[in-house]
Formats: C-alpha cells, sequence, structure tokens
C-alpha cells in the first residue's frame, strides 16, 4: 500500500477513537433536555453549531488540500 493510503487509514482510526472517547468523557454528566434551563440549552444549541461550523471548515481545508481545488 502506498503512504498516503496507510496514512489516511491511521487518521481515520485515530480520528474515530479520539471522538469515540471525546464523546464518552463528555456524556456521563449530562441531564436530559427536558431538565435544562433555558440558558443551558442555549449553550448547548451554541456548542453544537461550533461543532459542524468546525466540521465544514475541516472537510474544505481537507479538499482544498488533497485536490487542490
Amino acid at each position: 500500500m502506498s503512504d498516503w493510503v496507510v496514512g489516511y487509514i491511521m487518521g481515520m482510526a485515530v480520528g474515530i477513537a479520539a471522538g469515540f472517547a471525546i464523546g464518552l468523557a463528555a456524556g456521563k454528566k449530562q441531564k436530559p433536555w427536558s431538565e435544562l434551563t433555558e440558558q443551558e440549552k442555549k449553550i448547548r444549541k451554541l456548542l453544537i453549531g461550533a461543532g459542524v461550523v468546525l466540521l465544514v471548515l475541516g472537510v474544505m481545508v481537507f479538499v482544498l488540500f488533497e485536490f487542490g481545488l
């Protein structure tokens, strides 16, 4: 296999493992949505939105550097 394929596979594995570990650590003490105050709901929505924006930016950077678009 080429170095690119090995690097891609390793990067995917590390990313999935890191996401799983972060999700487990962050999700242990979460309250159900119905028990959150309005302020907590607003903060959670902002954090989800920020995560989506970062994900989209990451995909754009990957496409830019990988395919030179």
